[in-house]
């Protein structure tokens, strides 16, 4: 496989990514251990761009990263989440991906996430207010990445139609969780 036109495809045809990353086949146990790789990787990146830029970062991502285990379990659960409600929603509008191609997309862009956090970081530390702009344009490139990804997986025509159900079901959960976590007591603490 070719990696740099790989890497390349994603960033710049995300569908011809896709094909590529869906024709690899992989076994969900190496699509797990593949995860659990990115995941330590982010979480590694994560730590460092902490410690070169300790004020940049939210208390929350704080609080996470100073416990690296939870940091770490947090983000293999995204991951996991993440390609199961890709295939459930992706299969209610009549897609026909399965679990396993969800979890290769979801790995294969959370590894490209990876390596761009490795060129941020070096930025972070040669020319900070960059990094910024680059954690901006990675945002605006992941959700255009991930709607032609699930265009491809689901077999879909419009990747338009697949970034507003991708946006909507963004905002559908995170409205769900901030009420399942109302009804559970957790709210926003107030700083003191």
């Amino acid at each position: 496989m070719d990696w740099r036109k790989l890497v390349s495809d994603s960033l710049v045809s995300p569908r011809e990514a896709a094909r590529t990353v869906l024709a690899v086949g992989l076994s969900r146990d190496l699509l797990i251990q593949a995860a659990a790789a990115v995941t330590a990787a982010a979480v590694i990146l994560s730590y460092l761009a902490m410690v070169f830029r300790p004020g940049q970062v939210d208390q929350v991502s704080a609080a996470i990263l100073a416990n690296p285990l939870l940091g770490a379990a947090v983000q293999f659960g995204i991951i996991l989440i993440a390609a199961f409600v890709t295939a459930r929603v992706g299969n209610m509008f009549g897609g026909r991906g399965d679990l396993d191609g969800a979890l290769a997309i979801i790995v294969w862009l959370n590894a490209m996430l990876v390596l761009i956090q490795v060129v941020q970081l070096g930025v972070l530390i040669v020319l900070p207010p960059l990094a910024a702009l680059i954690a901006l344009a990675t945002v605006i490139w992941l959700l255009w990445a991930l709607a032609n990804f699930v265009t491809e997986l689901h077999g879909f025509q419009n990747p338009f139609f697949v970034l507003a159900g991708v946006i909507l079901t963004i905002i559908v959960l995170f409205f769900g969780l901030a009420m399942i976590l109302a009804i559970l007591g957790v709210t926003p603490q107030e700083p003191v």
